[in-house]
């Protein structure tokens, strides 16, 4: 976020230079229409005369009608309504980062409808449900069920908890030199249904054909179903036009075989390194693909038969299968598209989870042609609104199949403080096996890009610099814990301390954090059974070398991490071991800060069996360091107090973005209440301290040929340690490098 400021005073240092010459006229950047024939996301339909989208839905889907699509129709997923419709073009694209610009119709609409449910239970309903703030509706509502792309032009169903039904399918038909929006709506109900239509005032141009009747409740036409099987077409006149009396009924269009035609083949460059330990494999996406789909990869996990599931930031989810050794040739399959923003993909019993930030959806591949037929409705109770920086991270299962993801907050432009917060903003949630509710179990994060989750389910989760975060830190996530943002704890009383992190990370290490995978294969070398934190800031993939403490109940465990000697094309994120060959696998994207060269990567990460000569374990006690390698070292040359060098620091907690490094001799623990609007900053006292202070290590000791004892007499509790070390093993190979830690406590 620091590089958007920075590029923010250039340009207006610019602009301050440029301010004496003539105007020059600019020219507005037009609008891109969106590619695809539907698009999740926040939707925006009908401009009122000051400019002002006129609907919104927070999570919704806009379907392009007919072949090509000279008319739209967007829903709104939430509260499960009709938007409403256009002509003309479809949205405008949806933006990578999404500031503040989401999906719009471009084309003049035709209606739209209020804040309300788009059904109500009963012909006589007397009123149509709502859902205040960004709530969902309950089960007692009709609420979508699922989104059933090649069905027509697309098909909705709606139900409620009891077991009443409703599937809508539209489309569009020319009648009377007019283009009309065809809702037909299929109804099995026990007590009759009220389905909405639109505002009022746009009651005029809409025709309805069916059994029923119409009237209007809350400001809003609808129209009263009596009980049982029921079939109704509504249909939508455009503006100017008169209401539809007589129309031929809209042929059925089940779209029949493939959506997305034609496979895309790739190959992949393994390493030809035969020295390292752990090597990088290339495997490349299809981005040259007939439908100029982006491939900012997201999230990844492995189908039984081994291939592996692809998600993309745009939307997709691809099928790449023939992943081998060799890697000459993989296929690619478009498995799903339109999205929003799946950035967590999970295989469950043979089928593929994706988190999105509208909720979690299943899909179904019916037909078994590689595509998913039918998009259910796992769960979407999570709530939304239309911050750009709320993104949904990750989806994980524990072995009762409980399933885990994370909600970043809804950080303000430019990176400091946040935008209307909701419940659900900052929170770990977790679903149960059949997706039936939505529980918080952790709060306080501010924008964690990815978790993790052990084989004992513990879980684990990253979280990047920012307000209330210092800098990138790896938490140790227990129930009901506080990660650190005052503003997402959502606790009637703000929270006075938090719960520490398992370690910090300088920026120079890990800027913009990852999520985490344990190592669950046999085939992975000495760092089976240990745990892996991925950075997306700076492409790395790091060891993680836990020590649990005990008695300190706001730090559980303190370590460090240790750097793996490559660097990934694109931010790390996500990462899974297949369960064909036991390797791991590593997806991520180029969106935000990052040193990525590529806009997305699919590597593995593979063991050759070759000495990894690196940090296995580190224990803090009081007076000394206990380091662990996996190979035998020169014990000469690592008994040289000379050979290590450990420097120490602090940083301070507060609602400033980020933190400078603090002296851990210094007395300031934290920032000083400056300015009318109570917000902390730093005082010059503090900016002016010395930042990191060095420790002497007085003497060494090697054990068993491969841990050294370092004996430190000034060590001490520090949020930031920095261990270098230069020696070699005991073959005469190069072992250098360091170790970043944190200690919150020194035990006998």
């Amino acid at each position: 976020m620091r590089i958007h400021a920075l590029l923010f005073i250039l340009s207006t240092g610019l602009l301050c230079a440029q301010a004496k010459k003539p105007a020059r006229k600019v020219t507005p950047k037009p609008l891109v229409e969106a590619p695809g024939r539907w698009i999740m996301g926040t939707i925006g339909v009908g401009r009122g005369a000051d400019g002002a989208i006129e609907a919104t839905a927070y999570k919704g889907v806009a379907i392009r009608l007919g072949e090509g699509g000279p008319a739209s129709i967007a829903y709104d997923l939430r509260l499960g309504r009709v938007l409403g419709g256009w002509s003309g073009q479809f949205t405008t694209e949806m933006n990578l980062m999404s500031r503040g610009e989401y999906p719009t119709a471009m084309g003049p609409h035709y209606f739209i409808t209020g804040e309300v449910a788009g059904y109500a239970v009963g012909e006589d309903a007397a009123s149509l449900p709502v859902a205040p703030g960004y709530a969902a509706l309950p089960p007692s509502a009709f609420k979508i069920r699922s989104f059933e792309p090649k069905d027509g032009d697309g098909a909705l169903i709606f139900a409620t908890a009891s077991g009443d039904k409703v599937t809508e399918r539209p489309s569009t038909l020319e009648h009377n030199e007019a283009r009309l929006i065809i809702r037909h709506v299929s109804a099995s109900t026990a007590k009759g249904v009220t389905i909405t239509l639109c505002r009022a005032s746009d009651a005029a141009r809409v025709g309805v054909r069916g059994p029923g009747r119409a009237d209007t409740i809350d400001g809003q036409a609808v129209w009263r179903v009596p009980a049982g099987q029921a079939e109704v077409e509504i249909a939508y006149a455009p503006p100017l036009a008169s209401k539809p009396e007589e129309w031929p009924s809209p042929e059925s269009r089940v779209r029949k075989g493939r959506e997305w035609s034609g496979d895309v083949v790739t190959s992949g460059e393994p390493s030809t390194d035969k020295t390292a330990a752990y090597v990088l494999d290339r495997i490349k996406l299809p981005e040259e693909n007939p439908w100029k789909s982006p491939m900012f990869t997201s999230a990844l996990d492995f189908l039984p038969d081994g291939s592996a599931a692809v998600s993309t930031f745009h939307g997709d989810v691809w099928i790449a299968s023939g992943i081998d050794e060799a890697l000459q040739k993989v296929t690619w399959r478009r498995h799903a598209a339109g999205l929003y923003h799946p950035l967590g993909l999970k295989v469950v019993k043979g089928q593929v989870l994706v988190t999105c930030r509208d909720g979690v959806w299943r899909l179904v591949d019916r037909d078994g042609d590689g595509e998913a037929d039918v998009y259910e409705a796992f769960n979407l109770d999570l709530m939304v609104t239309k911050n750009f920086h709320e993104f949904v991270f990750d989806l994980q299962e524990d072995a009762a199949g409980n399933l885990y993801f994370i909600k970043a907050g809804p950080v303000r432009n430019g990176g400091r403080g946040f935008d209307d917060i909701c419940d659900h903003h900052g929170a770990l949630l977790r679903l149960p096996p059949d997706g039936s509710r939505l529980e918080v179990i952790a709060t306080g994060f501010r924008a964690p890009n990815g978790i993790g989750i052990g084989p004992d389910g513990r879980l684990t989760s990253g979280d990047n610099e920012g307000t209330w975060t210092p800098v990138c830190r790896l938490n140790w996530i227990k129930q009901d814990g506080f990660y650190g943002v005052v503003d997402l704890a959502h606790r009637q009383t703000p929270p006075a301390d938090y719960d520490r992190p398992l370690c910090w990370f300088p920026k120079d290490v890990d800027n913009s954090s990852g999520g985490q995978v344990w190592v669950t294969s046999d085939k992975w070398g000495p760092w089976s059974g240990r745990m892996l934190h991925l950075s997306y800031g700076t492409c790395s993939l790091f060891g993680v070398l836990p020590q649990p403490l005990e008695g300190v109940p706001l730090a559980p465990i303190q370590g460090g991490v240790t750097r793996f000697d490559f660097t990934f094309d694109s931010g790390a994120m996500r990462a899974r071991f297949s369960p064909k060959d036991g390797q791991l696998y590593v997806t991520g994207l180029r969106g935000w800060q990052t040193t990525a060269t590529r806009n997305g990567a699919l590597q593995r990460v593979r063991y050759t069996g070759a000495p990894a000569r690196m940090p296995i374990a580190m224990t803090a006690v009081k007076g000394g360091l206990r380091v662990t390698f996996t190979d035998p070292v020169d014990v000469k040359l690592a008994s040289d107090p000379a050979a290590w060098n450990l420097e120490v620091w602090n940083y301070v907690w507060s609602s400033a973005y980020g933190s400078p490094d603090i002296s851990t001799l210094g007395t300031a623990a934290t920032a000083t209440v400056l300015g009318n609007d109570g917000k902390m900053q730093f005082s010059k006292e503090q900016m002016s301290e010395r930042k990191h202070d060095s420790v002497a290590v007085r003497s060494v000791k090697v054990e068993d040929g491969r841990t050294v004892i370092l004996d430190i007499p000034d060590l001490r509790p520090a949020m930031q340690t920095q261990l270098k070390y230069d020696l070699r093993t005991a073959d005469g190979k190069e072992l250098r490098g360091q170790i970043i830690g944190t200690i919150h406590a020194l035990k006998d």
